[in-house]
């Protein structure tokens, strides 16, 4: 069973997207390759793009979104 919401612009299936996230106050040198090694926290979200699963992740956590990958459900 898929989960879905109803927008304006019609009725869009929510995918799940995990989210990288930058610790408060980080000032990393390469923080894409601590991601890739799974070094940073991550959280997971459903949402209908990628940027809005960014946003989400933001406002869930207050913390910087370092980038977001579409998990399959």
């Amino acid at each position: 069973m898929s989960t879905v919401v109803d927008t304006p612009q019609g009725i869009h299936r929510l995918r799940s997207y995990r989210a990288h996230l930058l610790p408060l106050h980080c000032d990393l040198a390469d923080p894409h390759s601590l991601a890739d090694e799974g070094l940073l926290p991550t959280i997971r979200v459903k949402a209908v793009t990628a940027t809005q699963a960014e946003a989400v992740a933001h406002l869930a956590t207050g913390k910087k979104v370092l980038r977001v990958e579409r998990v399959d459900d």
